[in-house]
């Protein structure tokens, strides 16, 4: 599957990635460098954006790393970025330093744009310092906002933690969050109607770039709540409690047509083998499999191309959660010495979760 955050490079060791509408942008800039006057200006205004987003996310991630704390990569954003960040073993204040230090970043480079703005305040030069002093405290103030998936959101939960447990802290941010939505909207609705001498086209690309930042910021805490919901409700769950032992393990001298035969009988696609000490996985094809009746056992091996992390039968299903997320797999091999017993698979666990939180809120209101 190819990814609609593509890596353009690596800084301090972290892959970089530019996000789908980072790109949207980036092609609509260079169309415009291509096809209309001014052009060239706004393609640079972009890269100077993208330069001001990255700046942000390596506050994050340098915050981080000088705390010991592991960074998979940063993901950059128009109105920001995501710096993912392994948060296991963060605790509250800690998580309050690194999500607030973006935030600072980004205002004290205003603050540094202002009076080279005021210096230099006419021409192209003049333009870009004010876009550089604007766009820096726009992202500063608007990431300081107390919602998810904002800086800000991060921030305020990890205050509630000092008084308040994980999940409680969880569900105030998501109700704050609810709100800012909520004056967003408000302000949106309130501004285009009281701008004057701009075109029609215009006030309707502020509200559509505005109700799509509010999309954005409630899916972000609609999923944060989710996953709260899902790691408080398996606190007391391990690997084993939700693994699965529906898989069929592969060894060099499995026969294809065996193979072919197995996954028909047990119903399952899900194919595990070891490799070099690595458990890799594939997902079958039942029907492709038919055409491979001549693949040697060399053709077998190459098939399995996705690595799949180990982790042990007695690991928290929680923790189990946090590594899927991190590594950005669906699926954990669940291991008991150096014999894996069983896998985990996203989408069972979220399955049964959903079941068994629909179980727990009927009981409560009974």
């Amino acid at each position: 599957m190819v990814s609609l955050s593509p890596t353009i490079g690596r800084v301090f060791g972290i892959p970089v990635q530019l996000h789908w509408t980072f790109l949207g942008l980036m092609l609509l800039a260079f169309v415009l460098l291509i096809t209309a006057s001014g052009g060239a200006f706004l393609f640079s205004l972009i890269i100077l954006l993208f330069i001001c987003v990255l700046i942000h996310e390596f506050a994050h991630s340098l915050t981080a790393l000088r705390n010991g704390i592991k960074v998979k990569k940063i993901i950059l954003l128009p109105i920001g970025g995501a710096s993912v960040i392994d948060l296991n073993k963060v605790k509250p204040r800690l998580e309050f330093k690194i999500a607030i230090a973006g935030p600072i970043m980004s205002i004290i480079l205003g603050i540094i744009f202002l009076p080279l703005y005021l210096l230099f305040p006419g021409g192209l030069i003049g333009q870009a310092l004010q876009f550089l002093f604007e766009i820096n405290l726009l992202l500063g103030v608007f990431n300081l906002l107390p919602g998810f998936p904002l800086d800000g959101g991060r921030v305020l939960r990890s205050y509630l933690q000092i008084k308040r447990s994980f999940i409680d802290a969880t569900r105030v941010t998501v109700k704050a969050s609810n709100a800012v939505i909520v004056l967003f909207i408000i302000g949106t609705v309130i501004y285009a109607a009281a701008i004057k001498n701009v075109t029609f086209s215009y006030r309707e690309f502020i509200v559509l770039w505005d109700i799509i930042i509010a999309l954005f910021l409630y899916e972000g805490a609609r999923a944060e709540l989710q996953s709260a919901e899902f790691k408080n409700s398996a606190a007391d769950l391990r690997a084993r409690d939700m693994m699965t032992r529906n898989f069929i393990f592969v060894s060099r001298n499995t026969g294809i047509n065996a193979l072919y035969r197995e996954m028909v009988s047990r119903g399952t696609t899900l194919l595990l083998t070891r490799k070099g000490g690595k458990i890799y996985a594939m997902f079958g094809d039942v029907q492709k499999f038919k055409n491979y009746s001549n693949l040697s056992e060399r053709g077998i091996m190459s098939l399995f191309k996705t690595e799949v992390p180990q982790i042990k039968e007695s690991l928290k299903l929680s923790k189990a959660l946090d590594i899927m997320q991190i590594d950005e797999v669906n699926v954990l091999a669940v291991t008991k010495g150096t014999k894996v017993t069983g896998v985990l698979y996203a989408p069972n666990i979220y399955a049964a979760m959903q079941i068994y939180l629909s179980k727990s809120k009927d009981q409560k209101n009974r």
